[in-house]
């Protein structure tokens, strides 16, 4: 028997309506130099400070965009004179070599979140003049193309027309670029690897200690963020966040919905974007979800492969499976969270709150959550739950052979 059911969907970054351009062809333009669209990820970070910092550059950047380059300037976006309606789009990026970048893909500008701490404003705003440079000369060029040379006669056709000074006009700047800017944690280091070592454990022929792998590594995880929230003085909100691109996937799948409903119960905030499913959280926790949502891709798509193969006559339906198989596998995870002091479940109720602040407020707010109705199947479900009650880990993250979970061949 089927019949309509509605279900919340993790959060989608959509962009708002109106006469607007939807760039379709991302060209990354990063640190004062150019790189390969794809060649490397972009680490973007928020926490209270990142985003009074971020609401400096805001500011800064709307008096450029209305003093220097004489466009209209709204609340979030801009008009040029052909009556195209733009965003202002900033995000805080941690990266050990570049200072900053402008990404046609998807119209944002990133700024280093140690220029809050070691460059003068006078220094930002020359770095905003040569990323909105970048801009406009792909609000102008993006019909035709841009030229294989990002700083080349067409950018310094924009930089002559707006007046930009040569200190605007370069390429790269020392800025950032010491010893100190090292990427990764001491701290955080030592819990993924503690992470991974309880991964190990899995290897065992033991089924109970197996099963339980994903279980022990979910309450590691959560008493790690109780004691950093802790050490950063009970404000969550100082806690550093980051996002990480954690599957690639050209369009949504019931599969990459169950593996974001899983992933919440590991302290991220998972987003669907066009490149596929996101993750926000602190950096250890990103470390984390990347392993999981590894795990989960290959055990629930081998899960539903042997759900069908059980009868290939019955038609069954992906959908309410893998929303079963995550609804079990949740509800797992909870049971052993259930058993920590009431403190604690108080602490992580808070950790959710901030967590869902700095996921929508890393993304500058334009996070929306949908929801997706679908003809629901009992026998799916059945199958599903089976299989979300199954979920285990029979490999190490770093042991040899097939990486997986109840991976079949």
């Amino acid at each position: 028997m089927c019949r309509e059911q509605s279900r919340a969907g993790a959060p989608r970054l959509v962009p708002s309506s109106a006469r607007t351009y939807s760039p379709c062809q991302p060209e990354v333009l990063i640190g004062l130099d150019p790189i390969l669209p794809g060649a490397s990820a972009r680490v973007r970070v928020f926490s209270a400070s990142i985003e009074s910092f971020l609401g400096r550059l805001l500011v800064m950047t709307k008096r450029i965009l209305r003093e220097e380059f004489g466009v209209h300037v709204g609340r979030s976006r801009f008009r040029t004179a052909d009556g195209w309606s733009w965003p202002i789009q900033l995000v805080a990026i941690d990266d050990a070599t570049r200072v900053a970048y402008f990404d046609a893909g998807d119209c944002t500008i990133g700024i280093h979140k140690r220029l809050m701490y070691t460059a003068k404003d006078r220094v930002i705003a020359d770095i905003l003049r040569h990323e909105l440079a970048h801009y406009f000369t792909h609000i102008e060029h993006h019909a035709s193309g841009l030229e294989e040379s990002s700083h080349g006669a067409r950018f310094q056709a924009t930089c002559d027309r707006y007046g930009l000074s040569s200190e605007a006009r370069r390429a790269s700047i020392e800025i950032c670029r010491q010893n100190d800017l090292i990427e990764g944690e001491l701290a955080n280091e030592a819990v993924i690897a503690r992470f991974q070592r309880l991964m190990s454990l899995a290897e065992s022929d033991n089924e109970h200690e197996s099963a339980l792998a994903i279980v022990r590594a979910n309450e590691l995880m959560v008493r790690h963020n109780l004691d950093a929230t802790a050490l950063a003085g009970g404000d969550p909100r100082e806690v550093e966040y980051c996002v990480r691109l954690v599957l690639p996937a050209k369009r949504g799948s019931p599969r990459l919905s169950a593996i974001a409903e899983i992933l919440r119960e590991f302290l991220v905030f998972p987003v669907h974007v066009k490149e596929g499913l996101e993750v926000t959280g602190t950096r250890s926790n990103v470390e984390h979800a990347e392993y999981i949502a590894a795990y989960l891709d290959r055990a629930l798509a081998a899960a539903w492969r042997r759900a069908r193969g059980l009868d290939p006559k019955r038609r069954l339906r992906e959908k309410p499976f893998m929303t079963a198989a995550a609804e079990t596998h949740v509800g797992k995870l909870r049971e052993s969270r259930a058993r920590l002091p009431a403190e604690d479940r108080n602490a992580l109720v808070v950790l959710g709150k901030e967590l869902d602040w700095a996921g929508r407020g890393i993304y500058g707010g334009s996070v929306h959550t949908t929801s997706s109705t679908y003809r629901n199947c009992r026998a799916s479900r059945s199958l599903g739950a089976r299989a979300g009650a199954e979920l285990e880990i029979r490999r190490a993250v770093t042991g040899r052979g097939t990486i997986g979970l109840i991976e079949d061949r």
